[in-house]
């Protein structure tokens, strides 16, 4: 269910006021491909790389993502749950993913 996280990653950046203004290819070496998101103009962008390299050392599509982090903080992740299991986990990961993006512009 990548694509329904993804769905639900932007819905949360949005009611927090960012916005994805471009989506950039991948590396084809384990990043399937980057969200650059800004909330101000007045601030540089941010980028949340998507994770995807899969076990047969391919580069997955983004929307096979299993998780993404933010660029330049290693501390800064998420991972992309099966469907139907850990609800309630990930909505907290996701809000705390979305917090600690505010974190970096606040900070």
């Amino acid at each position: 269910m990548p694509h329904q996280h993804h769905k639900e990653l932007e819905e949360a950046l949005t009611q927090k006021g960012w916005c994805v203004t471009v989506e950039h290819p991948g590396d084809d070496y384990g990043i399937s491909g980057s969200w650059e998101i800004q909330r101000s103009t007045n601030q540089p962008s941010l980028f949340i790389d998507f994770d995807g390299f899969d076990a047969m050392g391919e580069n997955l599509p983004m929307e096979q993502s299993y998780g993404c982090g933010v660029r330049g903080h290693s501390d800064i992740s998420l991972y992309f749950y099966r469907p139907n299991r850990s609800r309630v986990k990930w909505r907290s990961e996701l809000k705390n993913f979305v917090d600690a993006l505010d974190n970096i512009r606040n900070g």
